[in-house]
């Protein structure tokens, strides 16, 4: 399994505030079914392929009062396979939601 997590600021004390527009920028799409207040989840479907693979994408809080967040992306591609779409989905994000 290919696994991304680093540590990044909200800017409001809300998630969903805080990132919905920087994961659209992406093109990942957030569940609401599967998110709450406290938690983002939101996935993506991995282009070219005949799977229902998908990367996904949480986001949660590691200390509201200094409003640190986790963010986490995962797939169920090889861990050491070279340029997998969830490193692709990783990098984006750390462009558009930098790293602590």
């Amino acid at each position: 399994m290919a696994f991304y997590q680093y540590l990044c600021a909200a800017s409001e004390d809300c998630l969903h505030k805080s990132f919905n527009h920087s994961l659209e920028k992406v093109g990942v799409k957030i569940s609401k079914e599967f998110s709450s207040h406290a938690q983002i989840f939101a996935e993506v479907k991995i282009p070219n392929t005949e799977s229902i693979s998908k990367v996904k994408v949480i986001i949660s809080w590691v200390d509201k009062n200094i409003k640190c967040c986790s963010v986490e992306v995962r797939s169920d591609e090889p861990f050491l396979k070279k340029n997998t779409f969830c490193k692709r989905i990783a990098n984006e994000l750390k462009n558009v939601i930098p790293p602590k």
